[in-house]
């Protein structure tokens, strides 16, 4: 295991694409269309999944167009709750199920197999912290993930009291991969993996930001840590990358071997930096971006991020904006040279793309 440096720094030009950016924006195209709302987008491979009004999941095989219900969410006012990945033609999907208490309801399914439930992680009263929290969903390739954090109030380990005033700490949680044919109860977490505030896999690699611990009042967990870790490790738990940054991390990406992350650094500006998660060696540095970039994905295209309805692509250190979305994207990423997301324009869905050259 290689530990990073957080003062190393070696910038040479991104060598995701061999292409350059488009010099100015390009127009999308239609994808899908929907009636109704779409509240929870994915992409991998060739295959989209996305999460609508009416709490189906459905999926489509791009080089087809033929579309697939592949599971719901329990009642349509909870759709937008929902968040969702893919790994080629499976969907992992999670939402907001609970009443008065907190609770997660996780679910997995693909065409040709029967919808499943995953985990139903239950947390304490709503505004008071404590019980299990979750941390996220994740999908490339073969691989489904998802994450959870469980906590409790430093003074109260029964549960915490309303209003609520103790720091919580993080007794437990993790990575936990989702196959083909275990159902309830949990799966194993994976071992030497910390209960992640965020988490992303790509390609055999799994990266993780654990959530902070002890988490002051007034803030609940999963949250991450200022000047905290990142960490990637294989699929099994062994360990590739340990590294602390000066910053707070807001999202990370892997892609082949490298690892991206976006940092807030400490004047509330955001860079995106680029590793190589074996040697812990880094490649490049962006120049300082806005407080409101969000939703770095990275593919053999490049790094593409957004700020607002704006979509950029990042090549060497300077950002080039490709797309403007006609809403808020949902879901961005990149799957190849394919930029997708999904938006909202008066009440109607709509998923969007744009090919790089």
């Amino acid at each position: 295991m290689r530990r990073l440096l957080a003062g190393a720094l070696l910038v040479v030009p991104l060598s995701f694409a061999a292409g350059a950016a488009p010099a100015r924006p390009v127009q999308p195209h239609t994808l899908v269309a929907t009636r109704g709302k779409i509240f929870a987008f994915a992409q991998d491979g060739g295959w989209m999944g996305w999460i609508g009004g009416d709490a189906r999941v459905r999926v489509r095989r791009l080089s087809t167009g033929r579309t697939t219900i592949v599971g719901k969410v329990d009642r349509p006012e909870r759709a937008s709750t929902a968040v969702i990945a893919m790994a080629r033609s499976r969907a992992l999907w999670a939402w907001d199920s609970g009443g008065n208490n907190v609770e997660e309801t996780i679910a997995t399914g693909a065409p040709g197999a029967k919808a499943r439930g995953v985990d139903l992680l239950q947390g304490d009263l709503r505004g008071t912290g404590g019980g299990e929290r979750f941390s996220g969903v994740a999908g490339d390739g073969a691989t489904l993930a998802y994450g959870w954090v469980a906590e409790t109030c430093v003074n109260r380990p029964f549960g915490c009291d309303v209003p609520w005033t103790d720091p919580l700490v993080v007794t437990g949680g993790g990575v936990v991969l989702v196959g083909t044919s275990h159902g309830s109860p949990r799966a194993p977490a994976i071992a030497e993996v910390a209960p992640p505030a965020i988490l992303g896999v790509g390609q055999g690699h799994l990266a993780v930001v654990p959530a902070r611990s002890p988490t002051p009042p007034g803030m609940f967990v999963p949250r991450v840590a200022e000047d905290g870790p990142v960490s990637v490790s294989d699929l099994g738990g062994r360990l590739k990358l340990s590294a602390r940054l000066d910053g707070i991390i807001r999202d990370v990406a892997l892609f082949r071997d490298q690892l991206v992350v976006l940092l807030e650094q400490p004047d509330g500006s955001r860079v995106i930096r680029r590793f190589d998660a074996e040697s812990g060696e880094e490649f490049s540095r962006s120049r300082a971006l806005p407080p409101g970039t969000v939703d770095v994905s990275a593919g053999s295209g490049g790094i593409v991020f957004r700020v607002g309805a704006g979509i950029y692509v990042l090549h060497g250190s300077a950002p080039k904006r490709v797309a403007r979305a006609a809403g808020t994207p949902i879901g961005l990423s990149i799957e190849g040279r394919r930029i997708a997301w999904a938006e909202n324009v008066s009440g109607h869905g709509r998923i969007r793309a744009v090919t790089l050259p």
